[in-house]
């Protein structure tokens, strides 16, 4: 009995964690494990990560979002800023990331739209993880292969891919709107309406954080402070993970698509 009781709680169901495991391996196989862990960092909220102050709220909004789509690897792609609540759905088709890709190749104009709560420039946090997830919602339509989720969890699986891209940090403290004293005070606004809970969040960040060989002290020094301890237990929790950990190192995502490419080749090539 003694031993039952003192036995420590695991910090997520089993399921949830295979879960996550399952999507930090479709994410390296489908979007580049070279890119991952020679490019991709932890994104600090701070003023070295995000420079810079505007006039407006919409330049601050363009100002964020131009970094975000940089950490993410996507300096590359057009994209235009909505404050939501001036969009008018019934009159407006937007395009998606497919669309807008295609027309630059074609030398169009295109521009994905992004939208913003301009009351959460007083929660960048906020503002950033949900720039985050717009673009990996948008990513994760071209991935290769079917993501490791039915349709209802997509949401989540897009706030895996956008920690995969390394905005775990963002998303670790607008998990829950901060807690308050005053109702009044604050407006919900200004918080984040995630998929993922409190501690999902902690252990993805923790996965990236292990295959980066990001230190504890590192990630957790720019998280809420009741959440350090939570994110180094989740890393600790990780690292014990061999056999988990060892699978999602040994991808080779590069090699898997020069092997598909090669395949394809060899289908396409006359007979001899």
């Amino acid at each position: 009995m003694f031993n039952s009781l003192f036995k420590p709680q695991p910090l997520l169901p089993e399921e949830a964690v295979t879960w996550l495991f399952d999507g930090f391996a479709w994410a390296l196989t489908n979007f580049g494990t070279d890119v991952f862990y020679n490019e991709t960092i932890l994104v600090e909220p701070s003023n070295t990560c995000f420079p810079g102050q505007g006039d407006s709220v919409n330049e601050m909004a363009e100002l964020i979002v131009n970094q975000v789509k940089h950490f993410a690897g996507l300096d590359y792609l057009p994209l235009r800023v909505i404050n939501h609540h001036e969009f008018d759905q019934a009159s407006a088709a937007l395009p998606d990331m497919r669309q807008v890709i295609s027309d630059m190749k074609q030398g169009g104009s295109s521009a994905l739209p992004l939208f913003f709560e301009p009351q959460q420039i007083a929660n960048p946090n906020a503002m950033i993880a949900n720039y985050a997830h717009g673009l990996a919602h948008h990513l994760g339509m071209l991935a290769r292969e079917p993501a490791p989720c039915d349709e209802a969890q997509w949401p989540h699986m897009m706030e895996l891919l956008a920690v995969y891209m390394g905005f775990g940090v963002m998303f670790v403290n607008t998990a829950i709107p901060e807690r308050i004293t005053c109702g009044s005070c604050r407006n919900p606004a200004m918080d984040r309406k995630g998929a993922l809970d409190e501690m999902e969040v902690i252990y993805a960040l923790a996965i990236f954080c292990a295959l980066k060989e990001i230190p504890a002290k590192q990630a957790a020094s720019h998280i809420k402070s009741y959440l350090r301890p939570l994110l180094k237990k989740a890393i600790k929790d990780v690292q014990l993970r061999s056999a988990a950990l060892a699978r999602l190192k040994a991808i080779d995502s590069v090699a898997q698509l020069r092997g598909k490419q090669v395949t394809e080749q060899s289908q396409l090539a006359p007979p001899s």
